[in-house]
Formats: C-alpha cells, structure tokens, sequence
C-alpha cells in the first residue's frame, strides 16, 4: 500500500466520462492497494430553487426518489466499469443534506478531508477559457481547494485509455510541492512496473551560463531521483528550454501517446483570483493533455 495513499474516491453520476473516471480509479486503487469508494452527489433539481425543502416528507418526496435512483443507476454503472482485476468490492456514498446540495464541489472537498489519505479521481468535461472564468467547472473546483491528490480523467477519455497505464510523466522543478508528486509517482511506477520520466522546464531565453544550467538541471533529477526512489523499469530525464511550460509537459504526452502516459505534477498555490486571471501550469496541463493528470498539493 502506498504511504502516502489509504483509499481512492471516486464521484459518479452515469455519465460517459464519470465511468471512464471510475475505471481509472478502480486501476490506481489495484496498484496502490488501497480501498475504493464510488460517490454520488444528491444535487439540487432547478424545480426545487422556488421551494422549500425543510416543509416536504422524505418519504412521500417523489423527486429526491427520482434522484435516489439516478444515484443507483449511477452506483450500477460505474460498477459495471471498474477495472475486473480489483479484488476488494467498492463501497458507495451519497452526500445530501436537508437543504440540498448547491455546490457539489464544496461538498466533495469537504468529503474528502473528512477521509484521510484519500486520492481524489474525477472526470472533466471541458469549458472554454471564458466559460471557465464565468462559471468554472468542479473539476478545476475541486482541484484548487482540495488538500489531498486529484487525477483528472479528461473529457474524451475511451474506456480502454482510462484503464492502463504505460508511463509516468513527471514535471519537476525541486520544489516541495515536486517532491510529493514524485513520492506518488514512484509508488505508481513501481506497481504498475513502468518508467518514469523525469521532464524540466527552463525557459528558452532565459540567460545563464550553460554550465550553470547544466548545474542547476542537475542539481533538480538529483533531487527527483531521490524523491521517487528506485524503479526498476527505468528513468528518463528530460530538459526542455521552452517559454510556455504547461505546452511543453503536454508536447510529451502526446510524444509517449500510445504507451498511455499518465502525467504526476506537484502544484503551487495560487489565489483563486489569480489562476483565473494569470493561469496556473496544473490547470492548463488538465486543459490540454490526452491523459490522466494528478495534481499532488
């Protein structure tokens, strides 16, 4: 089982990317040995904004026992596309509360700091950049207030890419964020024996002596090798001299496209205010790789 890693939840609502999200959650709880749990938002239907939920019978409530069987039907699908390998049968959880839920992403962070040592793993369904800054998503919710790990499982994901993994990606740059991701990225390479590869960013124009950039390159896949530890399959390092680092990160996944990459990257805080009005690298990674992302806070 992984130190850093005891159970992987997984949200779920029966849809097309939500099962794509729980077979790739139910291959990372199998790797890293650790308990699965589906769970399923009650959310607030648009015909209940003008009612008051306090003054109705929940057992003579017909709408909240529609929405008690989308969850089942929700349950059921999600079942039906965990990985068959996983031995352990998962457990399910429905979060609702008397006034129901408005903020389903609130309510999945809160969730997940009751459980320690979770992995959170969430489908994304893809906004454009405005659409993002007006409304936001919960996915990209979710992962700028979590405080534990988040993979990203992206829109378009098929059923057979969420369900192996080939090769881990890993951004490093020294940081302790960057050091966490590779203690994760390590207990998944080992599992699954697959390499890892090592990938620096430094921007292009950037001036410095090469010896000094050679120094300090160094000095970072020392500090990364350490921090994952020994993998048998192998590491590669990678040093790229790009202005725009979250293309360059993506620029290799689409490089390693059919050996299913997965990319591990640390992330740095960042005010909401100012990821929407200055991006952040994780975001902008989630937004364009064709694979799996874990963001480690």
């Amino acid at each position: 089982m992984s130190e850093q890693v005891s159970q992987v939840i997984v949200p779920v609502d029966g849809s097309p990317t939500a099962a794509a999200a729980a077979r790739h959650a139910s291959l990372l709880a199998r790797l890293l040995d650790a308990p699965l749990q589906l769970l399923h938002v009650m959310p607030l239907n648009p015909a209940e904004l003008s009612d008051i939920p306090a003054n109705r019978q929940p057992d003579a409530d017909h709408d909240r026992a529609m929405r008690q069987e989308m969850a089942a039907e929700a349950f059921a699908l999600a079942r039906r596309a965990i990985d068959p390998a996983l031995e352990l049968d998962p457990t399910e959880a429905v979060l609702e509360d008397a006034t129901f839920i408005r903020h389903p992403e609130r309510a999945i962070v809160d969730h997940t700091r009751r459980h320690g040592g979770c992995l959170l793993v969430m489908g994304a369904r893809h906004l454009s950049d405005v659409g993002k800054f007006m409304q936001g998503s919960v996915s990209n919710e979710v992962v700028h207030r979590a405080r534990c790990p988040v993979t990203i499982v992206h829109a378009d994901a098929s059923m057979l890419e969420a369900s192996r993994i080939g090769r881990i990606l890993l951004p490093v740059d020294g940081s302790r964020h960057s050091h966490k991701a590779a203690w994760l990225a390590g207990d998944l390479a080992r599992a699954a024996d697959i390499p890892v590869e090592l990938i620096f960013c430094q921007p292009g124009g950037q001036v410095a002596a090469e010896e000094d950039e050679e120094s300090q390159a160094e000095r970072v896949f020392r500090l990364a090798r350490e921090a994952v530890g020994e993998i048998p399959a192998g590491i590669d390092e990678q040093l790229l001299h790009q202005e725009r680092f979250a293309e360059a990160i993506v620029s290799r996944a689409r490089h390693h496209l059919e050996e299913a990459p997965m990319i591990v990257m640390g992330r740095r805080g960042l005010g909401k205010w100012r990821e929407s009005l200055l991006g952040s690298v994780s975001h902008r990674v989630i937004d364009l790789a064709p694979c799996p992302v874990t963001v480690v806070v």
